[in-house]
């Protein structure tokens, strides 16, 4: 049932249900509450109201202070509550894991969250936001803010840990990481992010899916990379943790000259150099080339008119808990740009759009093989060990249609999505929280 809670006054650990939910035999359960369970007496009202089932219409249950004190519940929430022959269960209760700078971590802040609990009436109970260094180990508690949904506003609070987690920052000590899917029994989703390479390794090992990615090396030393131009005439190099675009650098191989297009600056530095000598040089000053960066050959992209494009698809789990497709754009470089990043000045199309205006003829066949090759991809990723909900994939298609895997992403940017599909932006904030639902033992 959905129910709102009405706190009242006792030195005792009390709720109050519905008489219809009465139980024979029982006059204490656990309830529990996150992570928290609390041993309570039970007792049943004939005056409280089950509700019509519904988030707008919630029935009503009253809670003593004192066991709402030790379970803290926000009072002024919309809970499930869900009745067993060993608990009543009242929440859900779902976790947003921010990063370490719990500095950073406002109501304010939090706003750009905000938009997600359009779906709220679907989800409902408490969502909040904490940090790994807020947690009381200890105690299973955590310091943060929740969002207030009678006020529309985000508040601080104190917690029992989440039943479910969102992992929305990826610079965490892994050891908490590991306590937290422990906890969680493995209910924290999006629980690692590969580096660009450890991910090109992974995928490798896939017989169907390493057709999908372009050559690609770690950058080592001068030698090494010189001998993968000499091979492939135009690279790229990228840092191996970074995204978005940043710290990237295009190099280009015609006879002796060599053209290099700098995109770790705000505006991009363009250098052309004339032999062997002074290339070396270029990276006997730039050794930061070979600290973290993978070189890979550029690929011969297919254009619309001037512009190279790509495709972002994010793929997610939703309440069904199974892999799907809820957007789909096509990120266009500006001005002559090797980046298509919206960040970096780049526009969006829709994918039919993009495709029509690159390719003549039929490309049905091309939306499909797009689809198929995210949804082997996401299935192949099940298999890691890892726990994952959500990608952002980068699928560039090469002048003769070939389909390349660019890089995938569990922490995803939707800006494209903003700007042109609002519709489809919003499913997409929402889908996690659907998924984190049936994650619960309110999912069903």
């Amino acid at each position: 049932m959905w129910a709102k809670i009405e706190v009242v006054p006792s030195e005792y650990e009390i709720i109050y249900l519905p008489s219809q939910l009465k139980k024979s035999g029982y006059i204490q359960d656990n309830v529990v509450f996150g992570d928290m369970s609390v041993r309570s007496s039970v007792e049943y009202s004939k005056d409280l109201t089950m509700g019509d089932g519904s988030f707008e219409k919630p029935g009503r249950i009253r809670i003593s202070d004192k066991l709402m004190k030790k379970l803290m519940i926000p009072e002024s929430l919309v809970y499930r509550v869900k009745v067993t022959d060993s608990s009543v269960a009242i929440g859900p209760v779902i976790g947003f894991l921010l990063g370490i700078h719990t500095h950073r971590y406002t109501p304010r802040h939090m706003e750009k969250y905000s938009d997600r609990f359009g779906i709220y009436n679907k989800v409902g109970g408490l969502i909040y936001a904490f940090s790994p260094k807020s947690v009381d180990w200890k105690k299973r508690i955590a310091y943060g803010l929740y969002y207030n949904i009678a006020a529309s506003s985000w508040e601080y609070g104190c917690f029992p840990l989440p039943e479910v987690i969102y992992r929305r920052d990826f610079h965490s000590n892994p050891s908490y990481i590991k306590m937290l899917m422990e906890i969680t029994g493995g209910r924290l989703f999006n629980s690692y992010r590969f580096s660009k390479y450890e991910l090109f390794e992974y995928l490798r090992t896939d017989s169907e899916l390493c057709k999908h990615i372009p050559p690609t090396e770690l950058s080592l030393n001068f030698d090494q990379v010189r001998e993968f131009i000499d091979r492939h005439s135009k690279v790229i190099f990228k840092p191996v943790d970074l995204s978005r675009g940043r710290g990237i650098c295009v190099i280009e191989k015609n006879d002796t000259i060599y053209k290099i297009t700098d995109y770790r600056y705000r505006n991009p530095i363009v250098t052309v150099l004339y032999d062997k000598e002074s290339f070396e040089k270029f990276f006997a000053i730039n050794q930061n080339l070979f600290n973290k960066y993978i070189i890979q050959k550029y690929l011969p992209l297919a254009r619309i008119g001037n512009s190279l494009f790509d495709i972002r698809v994010v793929m997610q789990k939703g309440k069904d808990k199974t892999w799907g497709c809820t957007g789909i754009e096509c990120r266009i470089s500006s001005n002559r740009s090797h980046l298509t990043n919206i960040s970096r000045g780049g526009y969006a199309l829709s994918l039919n759009e993009a495709l029509h205006r690159a390719f003549s003829g039929d490309f049905n066949t091309i939306s499909k093989q797009i689809n198929d090759l995210c949804l082997k991809f996401c299935l192949f990723m099940d298999d890691s060990g890892e726990h994952f909900a959500e990608f952002g994939i980068d699928i560039a298609i090469d002048t003769d249609n070939n389909l390349w895997l660019i890089e995938a992403n569990v922490f995803p940017s939707f800006k494209g999505f903003k700007k042109m599909d609002r519709d489809t932006y919003l499913s997409i904030r929402y889908t996690p929280l659907l998924y984190a639902l049936s994650l619960t033992r309110f999912g069903e």
